[in-house]
């Protein structure tokens, strides 16, 4: 803060006021001294005029009679006792007849103030009075003539006058210096005792010092600012230290995430840009981490907002728990954490750490009384193998999860250079995903479904293919996984549906009434709270009857939300279509929750129909499950039959149906129907049926 000794001179406060205080006194000391002048000047003027009345008053008689009498000495005796007064130049007594009988005068008055004092006065005053004789009839003989010299008069004036004005202004002078006297006593001083107060309070904490009220101002002007002063002061500070926080606050936000308070993307890019630095000097290896977790936008569609952020602090909590001080933790986005391992020496640590993140992730989180279940997969990249700056690195290990992601859960997977290539293919090919629909490349394709006990096909699943312009035909578990997670299964899943509908109604015009269509529905479409009202619209655009449908849901799909899944697929079941539950055994498999949902028929995961009969433990497993449909008086239909063995097997263990290779391909609308055709009520290559007849 500035202090008076930081302060020139000439801008000082009190300075000022003393030049102004000065000069405004001789200014006014002038004019006063001027106005005394004025009136002095007056006054002499008629002094003047007075004295020379006077004179002429006391020689009248004299003068009278002299001129009376023609006495020419006795008039000059006369006047020249006039000679005494100094301010007389000239006296004459002239007679009626213009002859002077008497005069005298005397040479101007030499002095140096005559300038002055004629330009006040007039150089010469001339007086006149007529003489008379003391006969009644007072004839007038003569005529007394009196000149005055005003240089005398003028003299005495200007002196007095210099007395005066300069009196004035150091009377004036005086009167200020004592004003400015009191005026420093009892105003600057003061202010000189706050102004050093208020040098000395620290500017980043203003309220801890207060402002002393000057000795004997506690209860005027002065004591009312210092009060208002310091509580000001007080405001200020307490504004400054809510600003601090808020300061604090936001570069807290700045730098963490809101809502698992833990280090940012743009906190961990700086991070890892430190990290960096040190391990290039002492040559060390750094791996950094990106968990991205499993399938949480479909968990997030589930549930509420708040239970997915609460999800979120508990994965948080948990990671933090399990690094400890190993290694440093940020968030990354909606879904994705970064962790930074610095120190290494080999690239199995990191693999260690990813696996016992993974592991940490494992246990259930229990949200509302409820258990959820919630895995991740880790990219893992290393400075400086795979690159030397930040970007680059996070940009490899969230490639690294990604294609992890793409190819199995729950697992961690090393960058290799091959991955980026794979990324960026992926990426283009979500793009032509999104606009496959609107360019035809999509078509749906037909597996037959044979029944046991009527020998002869009774329906087909409707699968969806892609046969992209430059790729040719894109394998279904590549695009369906990326239609999901681009949300792009919606109008894809509409239109999958909407053609069977169209088809199977084509087919019954073509005459084949008895034949039925099976539908996979995804789980996002499930989610739909209008996909119960879209499915009767079909059946009724197309004509299609309810129960020559048949929609086909994975456990996955409806084990994340076990309500939501019941209401939904029990308004679909009013509709009057078949349901059944796809690749049963690889999921959860809960008898509860077949006895719960308005199942129709389970179908057996092709991976336990592989190697029967030979495979003991596929065969008890499918014993089980034909047991299990039995006991839900639910139809099984076994997936991937591919040989009479199977087929045998299944039917003689009580399956009612199958499906695979061994029915026939995937085949076109007209395809399918030419097989059928061709093979009236059997299944199969005919020479495979005859062998069979007793089955």
């Amino acid at each position: 803060m500035d202090t008076q000794k930081d302060m020139h001179c000439a801008e000082k406060l009190s300075i000022k006021l003393l030049k102004a205080v000065l000069l405004c006194a001789c200014i006014l000391g002038v004019l006063l001294s001027l106005v005394q002048v004025f009136l002095d000047a007056h006054l002499s003027n008629a002094d003047i005029d007075r004295k020379a009345r006077e004179m002429l008053a006391m020689i009248h008689d004299p003068a009278s009679r002299a001129a009376y009498r023609h006495d020419s000495d006795m008039g000059q005796e006369v006047l020249n006792g006039l000679l005494e007064m100094k301010s007389v130049q000239v006296a004459s007594i002239r007679m009626n007849d213009s002859s002077m009988l008497a005069v005298v005068k005397r040479p101007f008055f030499a002095s140096r103030y005559r300038l002055l004092s004629d330009y006040i006065f007039d150089p010469i005053r001339i007086y006149r009075q007529p003489l008379y004789s003391n006969e009644p009839g007072k004839i007038q003989f003569g005529e007394l003539i009196l000149s005055i010299d005003t240089a005398h008069k003028g003299k005495a004036f200007i002196q007095r006058s210099v007395v005066v004005v300069f009196t004035g202004i150091i009377r004036a002078i005086a009167m200020a210096l004592l004003m400015y006297m009191i005026y420093s006593t009892l105003l600057t001083r003061p202010l000189n005792r706050l102004i050093h107060h208020l040098s000395s309070i620290d500017p980043e904490e203003p309220g801890l010092q207060q402002l002393p009220v000057p000795e004997g101002n506690e209860n005027n002007e002065l004591g009312l600012w210092v009060r208002t002063a310091n509580k000001l002061l007080t405001s200020i500070n307490y504004h400054q230290s809510l600003r601090q926080k808020a300061e604090a606050h936001i570069m807290r936000l700045s730098q963490y995430d809101y809502l698992t308070r833990l280090p940012n993307r743009r906190t961990i890019q700086n991070k890892i840009n430190t990290f960096i630095h040190k391990a290039k000097k002492k040559h060390e290896n750094i791996a950094i981490l990106c968990l991205g977790l499993d399938d949480f936008k479909s968990l997030n569609a589930q549930v509420n907002f708040n239970v997915a952020e609460h999800i979120l602090v508990k994965v948080s909590d948990r990671l933090r728990n399990c690094i400890g001080n190993k290694a440093y933790i940020g968030r990354l986005g909606e879904d994705q954490f970064a962790i930074i391992q610095s120190k290494i020496e080999q690239p199995y640590e990191a693999a260690e750490l990813a696996q016992s993140l993974i592991k940490q992730l494992d246990r259930p989180f229990e949200i509302n009384s409820e258990q959820l279940t919630i895995s991740a997969t880790v990219g893992i990249t290393l400075f400086p193998d795979d690159g030397e700056d930040v970007d680059t690195l996070l940009q490899q290990a969230e490639f690294a999860m990604i294609m992890a992601k793409s190819r199995s859960h729950n697992r961690y997977q090393f960058y290799v250079a091959t991955i980026d290539t794979e990324i960026r293919q992926r990426k283009r090919l979500e793009m032509d995903l999104h606009r496959a629909l609107e360019n035809r490349e999509l078509s749906l394709v037909f597996q037959p479904q044979f029944n046991y006990q009527k020998r002869q096909m009774v329906g087909a699943e409707a699968l969806l293919r892609w046969n992209h312009p430059e790729k040719g035909l894109i394998s279904p578990d590549m695009f369906i996984p990326m239609a999901e997670h681009s949300l792009d299964i919606i109008p894809i899943g509409d239109w999958v549906l909407e053609n069977a509908c169209q088809q199977l109604h084509q087919w019954h015009l073509d005459g084949f009434q008895n034949l039925r269509m099976s539908v996979n529905l995804s789980a996002i479409q499930l989610q739909d709270d209008k996909i119960a009202e879209r499915i009767a619209f079909l059946l009724n655009k197309y004509q299609v009857p309810p129960d020559a449908l048949e929609l086909e849901v994975t456990e996955t799909s409806i084990i994340k939300d076990l309500e939501a899944s019941k209401i939904q697929l029990q308004n679909i079941k009013s509709i009057g279509v078949g349901l059944a539950l796809d690749d049963f055994g690889t999921g959860y498999s809960s008898l509860g929750y077949l006895k719960q949902f308005p199942f129709d028929k389970i179908k057996i995961d092709k991976s336990f129909v592989e190697d029967l009969p030979y495979n003991r433990e596929n065969c008890g497993i499918v014993e089980a499950i034909v047991q299990i449909g039995k006991s839900f008086d639910l139809k099984v239909l076994a997936e991937g039959v591919e040989t009479v063995e199977q087929e045998t097997y299944l039917a003689k263990k009580g399956c009612q149906e199958g499906q695979g290779y061994f029915y026939g391909k995937t085949l076109s609308a007209h395809d399918f129907i030419s097989l059928i055709s061709s093979q009236g009520v059997l299944s199969g290559n005919t020479q495979d049926r005859q062998g069979d007849n007793n089955v």
